[in-house]
């Protein structure tokens, strides 16, 4: 047997300029890389920060240099690993990645990209041609590395086999305080490269906010950084100047080696209020909490998933200098616990931002692009693609599972679609069955490390496709050896439901027959007679139905009684929530505001909820302010033009809306009904209480651990009253009624019962 060592080619910007990405792509190359022949190619098209994205000549001889290297590494070692990290957002460096990897991605055997940049995926389907050259560049990598978890993830847009998150590292050097001791003002110290994205302007606003409040001798501010542009050097030292900042303020220069880190040393806060376009895992906050400092930053980008469950930070809203301001007065507040905050600092730095965790991930990543993956089947004029690692093995129970239904943000399979994937991600990790998955190239995809995962090639956010799809894909979709279960977590089968069995659904609502009896006007007649049918159909034909709670049970026995089909044993397993994984907030800060995920659909009540809250505020409630998330029906949009206290959002990017529901006062859902109520699970797990309409699944769902945040849509009163009575809740009662949601709906539960169903329908 060859012991040849597997060959990887390793390319990234390393110092200068100093920026994240080229500081972990150092540790990257100073590595040894035991049992690894590594070929380093360093990118060296920027040496200053000025110059980073942007074109000059030279450039060009660069690329072509780089391309002559790499393509010579990778015809003297077949089968060779390409490491790579894409472009950021923007034409010149995205225009390089698609000459560079389309001269020399065939050569190699394998590619991991890294995206340490937010962004790309957004800015390259934002347009046609971007699309286009896209395809060529980074689609079908065998690995997905993300530094930033995106709302729109890399790995989704550019069909990536695996994809995994892969913060960044930094190594500290812990150096002793030179301060004096009598020095008790509190040193501010910001770094970065200083341009208008990273939050200069905003750290000279939020001095001159504290000295506006008298609190000029109590803070010391130091900005750390080279600038990135002399225009913005100039802009920034004339604000300094009119502000009349010198001596609260000092701009220091650009500090390397030990000065940079005695710079943290002294340092009591980091102060980084970044909304800089492509943020991912700043290092420069990892290096604050290395060397043990607070931190306070923004709600921004991929910061938020990077801190979480971090107790020593303070996030904000961004381009914020009031809140700035207060979360510096709070830190210099526990001066005197110092100690102990900047233990729990260093605590979180090690468990995440240690280079051996960063290496550790990227040489998983080399394995996976190592392992052989099976090609995809041909079946007739359609070729299905395979993703993840090639399984041949029946380990237990075989469970093919359909997600091409299911088009999160296109259709109204978002909410499900969030419980497929925590769903599937749990009964993956339980080793009690083999799990195989059929998606579509714009569906829900299989969770991480699913062996046989069927992507047809084509999209199926197109109706007619989707149709077609959804009744014709047992045909050429489904996989070569028969499957002990089909399940569909969407809850409708094909019309060739005979070669998908036996068969398990989990039916989430009748909202369809709900909507056309009472809003004829929302959909078409032949929408309402199609879906209408697929649901009869599935309850005629499903061997095992299953439901998420006792309300929507009972809508769907209702359902069964009005169109005359016989009468079945519905299981109810309830739904786990996405947000288990995080941890339940202790004391989250909160602002005056709640939250609505708004909706166009008509028994979301939003225009509802719009009308009442604009009525209230004529009157002169004392109302918090109310944020949109989401679409609002037109009918109402005159009346957010006059409102002061209603704020339109749009749907949020997944960290964002995460930091959305920890600040909110409330959470409010008017729904008429619902199948189960996800968002009230969210919101509790991420320290908000909720108010709801009594008699909907909602008050069963949240009833096994409060009470509170009842109303009646028919009465404004019980609605204000609600308001009223889940923000006075103290945090230590929302963060227990979490808790026991928690225990009650967690995913290994929810998997546990969903087994029982699987064995017993293949036992029929």
């Amino acid at each position: 047997m060859s012991s040849r060592k597997t060959s990887v080619l390793l390319m990234g910007q390393t110092p200068p300029p100093w920026h994240g990405q080229a500081v972990a792509t150092q540790l990257l190359f100073a590595h040894d890389w035991p049992g690894y022949e590594v070929h380093r190619l360093r990118m060296e098209f920027s040496e200053e920060m000025e110059e980073v994205g942007r074109f000059q000549w030279r450039k060009l001889q660069h690329l072509w240099n780089l391309i002559r290297r790499a393509r010579s590494v990778l015809r003297a070692n077949p089968g060779t690993i390409l490491f790579y990290p894409p472009a950021s957002a923007k034409w010149v460096p995205f225009l390089r990645d698609v000459i560079f990897l389309s001269a020399v991605r065939p050569l190699a055997g394998s590619t991991v990209f890294i995206y340490h940049a937010s962004g790309l995926p957004v800015f390259v389907k934002g347009h046609w041609l971007r699309r286009l050259l896209a395809r060529r560049a980074y689609h079908h990598a065998q690995v997905s590395l993300e530094v930033a978890q995106e709302a729109l993830p890399a790995h989704q847009v550019f069909r990536a086999e695996r994809a995994r998150w892969c913060p960044c590292a930094i190594e500290v050097k812990e150096l002793p305080r030179r301060r004096e001791e009598s020095d008790r003002r509190t040193e501010v110290l910001f770094v970065a490269s200083l341009q208008e994205g990273k939050g200069v302007l905003e750290v000279l606003r939020t001095a001159v906010l504290l000295r506006e409040q008298g609190r000029a001798g109590e803070f010391r501010f130091r900005i750390v950084g080279k600038w990135f542009s002399s225009e913005f050097e100039a802009e920034a030292r004339g604000l300094h100047a009119e502000l009349a900042l010198e001596g609260l303020v000092d701009f220091v220069g650009q500090l390397t080696g030990d000065d940079k880190w005695q710079a943290y040393a002294d340092a009591d806060v980091f102060f980084f209020p970044s909304h800089y376009a492509s943020e991912a895992t700043p290092i420069v906050l990892m290096e604050a909490l290395g060397m043990g400092l607070p931190l306070v930053t923004t709600r921004w980008a991929g910061i938020p998933a990077m801190l979480e469950g971090c107790e020593t930070s303070w996030l904000c809203p961004v381009r914020s200098p009031v809140d700035f301001a207060a979360a510096l007065v709070a830190v210099a507040a526990k001066r005197d616990s110092a100690a102990e905050v900047a233990e729990r600092a260093k605590v979180y730095y090690r468990a995440n931002f240690l280079p051996e965790r960063f290496i550790e991930r990227v040489e998983r990543a080399f394995v996976e692009a190592a392992a052989p993956v099976r090609p995809g089947l041909e079946g007739g004029a359609v070729a299905v693609a395979q993703r993840g690692r090639a399984s041949t093995s029946r380990a237990g129970l075989v469970v093919s599972t359909y997600l091409a239904d299911q088009n999160p943000g296109h259709d109204r399979s978002f909410g499900i679609s969030r419980m497929s994937q925590v769903m599937l991600e749990t009964l993956q990790a339980s080793g009690k069955l083999t799990l195989r998955t059929i998606s579509s190239r714009t569906s829900q995809q299989a969770p991480a490390g699913v062996g046989d995962a069927r992507i047809l090639p084509w999209g199926t956010r197109r109706k007619l496709v989707r149709l077609l799809t959804d009744h014709f894909y047992p045909l050429f979709g489904n996989h070569g050896d028969r499957a002990d279960v089909h399940y569909f977590p969407k809850g409708y089968l094909p019309l060739l439901s005979g070669l998908c069995s036996p068969s398990v659904v989990t039916i989430h609502d009748t909202i369809i027959q709900y909507d056309e009896d009472r809003y004829p006007e929302w959909r078409s007649g032949w929408e309402y007679a199609y879906w209408a049918w697929m649901l009869k159909h599935t309850l005629r034909r499903a061997d095992v139905v299953l439901t998420v709670s006792e309300s929507s049970k009972g809508q769907i026995q209702a359902f069964m009684q009005r169109h005359g089909i016989a009468p079945k044993d519905i299981r109810v397993t309830l739904e786990p929530c996405v947000y288990e994984a995080l941890p339940q907030p202790m004391e989250p800060a909160k602002e005056n505001y709640v939250i609505h995920l708004a909706s166009c659909e008509p028994h979301k009540r939003t225009a509802h909820l719009i009308r009442w809250w604009h009525d209230a505020e004529s009157r002169g409630a004392d109302l918090p302010m109310l944020h949109l998330i989401g679409s609002v029906p037109p009918e109402v949009h005159g009346l957010l033009a006059s409102s002061h206290s209603i704020v339109k959002q749009p749907f949020l990017e997944e960290s964002a809306l995460q930091a959305a529901y920890r600040a909110a006062r409330a959470l409010i859902l008017p729904s008429e009904i619902e199948g189960f109520g996800l968002p009230a699970l969210e919101a509790y797990y991420l320290g908000t209480p909720v108010c709801f309409v009594r008699g909907t699944s909602v008050e069963e769902v949240l009833g096994v651990a409060t009470s509170k945040g009842g109303f009646e849509l028919s009465d404004p009163d019980s609605m204000e009253a609600a308001l009223a009575e889940v923000m006075a809740m103290p945090a230590a009662e929302v963060r227990a009624c979490g808790l026991k949601l928690r225990d009650t709906y967690a995913a290994d539960k929810v998997a546990a019962r969903l087994l029982v169903e699987f064995e017993a329908a293949r036992k029929g």
